[in-house]
């Protein structure tokens, strides 16, 4: 299995990168997925999570879920035999704090899904 860890952008220019070039997808009002397929083999992502979306634990869960997400979505696809290339970056919007403070892993996996389904129509 040649694609079977994904790969975590760090960098501020790959980011803005993605921001510039990306599309956008909108798969529920907190969460956006700006991303674009690339030519290297592999799935490629990283996540944006300002202070406005809570504090410092309830960013870090949020992006330990994101990367427990993807470590399963790999495995899946190559399952599959599907996988995607393509760099990914999830933005958690703003909204009232305590949303993301009560939301659950299966609520965001069904959002991730619902977005990653919208990725894969429109490459």
């Amino acid at each position: 299995m040649e694609n079977s860890k994904p790969v975590v952008i760090k960098r501020s220019s790959e980011f803005l990168s993605l921001k510039k070039i990306g599309k956008r997808a909108w798969p529920t009002k907190w969460l956006l997925l700006n991303y674009t397929k690339v030519d290297q083999k592999g799935l490629h992502f990283g996540v944006t999570a300002s202070r406005k979306v809570g504090s410092a634990v309830v960013r870090n869960k949020l992006k330990r879920w994101v990367k427990e997400y993807f470590r399963d979505f790999v495995t899946r696809s190559n399952q599959q035999g599907s996988p995607i290339d393509a760099s990914i970056n999830i933005i958690f919007k703003p909204i009232d704090q305590s949303f993301y403070k009560g939301l659950n892993f299966e609520e965001f996996k069904k959002a991730m899904d619902t977005g990653l389904e919208i990725l894969r129509k429109s490459t």
